[in-house]
């Protein structure tokens, strides 16, 4: 287990939920009493800290003037307390933009859009973020707003990143008013709840894109092959498609949006399968495949290959057909974003379908899955093996029957693809 997971276990992990319970009668009631408390700034949070100090320190009135360094202290807070109600912003709205996926351990740039749509100028404005998972962590999301004029629009942006895949629920930010003070927020301006979607990180793959047989079978969809200037007809609009190919005119006669499709010329199309079928679940073990399956997808995608991605964990098998467009490699990055793994012997998919190279990403090693290599090697001559796990006996075991083992830390440094021979002895 990760330490900083295990220094959050006392913590709800899921902020829909927290948020949920807070809204309740009973959170409602305890977030009232605890309404000073959460309130305070980082300033308030140290005088705070200050006013404990000194308290404790000058209770020996006779011997000690401290007592009035924590009567100051005090009354600064009191004060503060007692402005906290006039602190409002009226008429200020909060929108936040995100963009909707980001790699896992990349900057997500999240933007906090303030206008103030009342008549009065509003000042010392300042924006809050959620509490983050224990794999979640600001980057920086101090964000302040010194004055905002009446019609005027400021974005604030606040940076954070995730490690884990999948799709995440951020929660909802908000913003406050500090003044006169700057010991305490007033009553806050909440958004929207937040929402992004975590893909598996792509790392970079060495050498020559993985072998791939040519368009003509059962992969190759019949739009591949011809001339690429040959328009072959219009048909409806579809997800990833360019807007620039839209056809006005089939659009208006039929009353749904048209595009035009063109023929293109034969192109090589690559199997990969990422086979989620383990032994025992192992996140980091799980997490390192997801993200080799995603790297080579990529690594296909960009050379110019079709990608047959196949995402089997055992109980359900999830095909996608990934081509060139950007938005082709998003889809697969969203299904691997999502996958799950479950315990199974091996995966459901039958090992001898189809003769084209295969290259499998394991998440672990038992012997259910060496005797469904064993029958893939013998089907498809030249299929590769990828293990990813964190542990060196695992990786030790694929090994010794020509695999590639790579360790979920190594895949940071680059993958670089082993010769076809290797796979091949495994037979």
């Amino acid at each position: 287990m990760n330490l900083r997971e295990l220094n959050y276990i006392l913590i709800p992990g899921d902020n829909e939920r927290w948020e949920g319970w807070a809204s309740s009668t009973w959170g409602r009631r305890v977030r009232w009493w605890a309404t000073p408390l959460l309130s305070l700034t980082r300033e308030g949070q140290l005088m705070a800290v200050a006013v404990l100090v000194t308290g404790a320190a000058g209770v020996d009135v006779g011997g000690s003037h401290l007592y009035l360094v924590f009567c100051g202290l005090m009354g600064l807070m009191l004060a503060a307390l007692v402005m906290r109600p006039f602190a409002r912003l009226p008429g200020l709205t909060l929108h936040m933009e995100r963009p909707p996926r980001v790699g896992a351990g990349q900057p997500l740039t999240v933007t906090a859009v303030l206008r103030n749509t009342g008549p009065r100028t509003l000042y010392g404005i300042r924006v809050h973020g959620p509490f983050l998972p224990w794999d979640g962590r600001w980057l920086g999301r101090r964000g302040g707003v010194p004055v905002l004029a009446p019609g005027e629009t400021v974005r604030v942006p606040l940076t954070l990143c995730f490690e884990l895949r999948g799709e995440r629920y951020i929660g909802r930010f908000w913003a406050t008013s500090v003044r006169p003070l700057g010991l305490m927020g007033g009553r806050p301006v909440r958004s929207d709840p937040v929402r992004v979607t975590v893909v598996p990180a792509v790392h970079p793959v060495q050498g020559p894109a993985p072998r791939a047989m040519l368009g003509g079978g059962q992969h190759s969809p019949r739009a591949l092959m011809g001339d690429a200037d040959e328009l072959v007809g219009v048909r409806p609009y579809r997800v990833g498609d360019r807007i620039r190919d839209l056809h006005a005119r089939s659009w208006a006669r039929l009353g749904e949006p048209m595009v035009r499709e063109y023929a293109r010329p034969l192109r090589a199309v690559a199997p990969v399968l990422c086979c989620l079928a383990v032994g025992e679940v192992d996140r980091e073990s799980v997490d390192g495949a997801v993200s080799l399956a995603a790297s080579l997808t990529a690594h296909s995608v960009r050379a110019g290959a079709l990608v047959a991605l196949t995402v089997d964990a055992g109980q359900g098998v999830h095909a996608l057909q990934v081509g060139e467009r950007a938005a082709g490699l998003v889809l697969a990055l969203d299904l691997l974003a999502s996958a799950q793994a479950a315990v199974a012997e091996a995966p459901g998919a039958p090992a001898g379908a189809g003769r084209a190279p295969l290259d499998v990403v394991f998440a672990d090693w038992t012997p259910g899955l060496a005797a469904w290599w064993h029958g893939v090697a013998q089907a498809r001559p030249g299929a590769r093996g990828w293990v990813v796990h964190r542990q060196r006996r695992v990786r030790a075991a694929a090994e010794a029957v020509g695999l590639t083992a790579l360790s979920p830390a190594a895949l940071a440094q680059g993958v670089a693809p082993a010769a076809p021979q290797r796979a091949a002895r495994a037979a």
